[in-house]
């Protein structure tokens, strides 16, 4: 995780499981939400997910839902990577906090 662009204290406890809430907020495994924004750089999915504490509304179904770029579903691996639902996995660039606020930086892997 030494690609991380900015000064903040680095955490390690990462979520476990991160499910789709609703098209735009995710859920950890403390109920607390995750906020996504999808990038695209050099042929390179990267999904910025910011912890914030938000009022949630009703889930949504995967139907619901809709098509998206980002599973319904991550699960935390070994070595900082995710396996999402649909089998692919994501490298965890970083992990940090500053003033109170997480981001977490994951980059989808190419298929071995």
């Amino acid at each position: 995780m030494a690609e991380c662009p900015l000064r903040g204290e680095e955490v390690t406890d990462h979520p476990d499981r991160l499910w789709a809430w609703d098209k735009f907020i995710y859920l950890d495994e403390k109920q607390r939400a995750w906020l996504p924004l999808t990038i695209e750089i050099e042929d390179r999915l990267r999904v910025l997910l910011r912890q914030e504490d938000i009022e949630l509304g009703n889930p949504m179904t995967p139907t619901q839902r809709g098509p998206s770029l980002l599973p319904i579903l991550w699960q935390l691996y070994p070595d900082g990577r995710y396996r999402s639902s649909d089998s692919s996995f994501w490298r965890l660039v970083y992990h940090i906090k500053i003033d109170g606020v997480e981001d977490m930086l994951l980059e989808l892997l190419p298929d071995d």
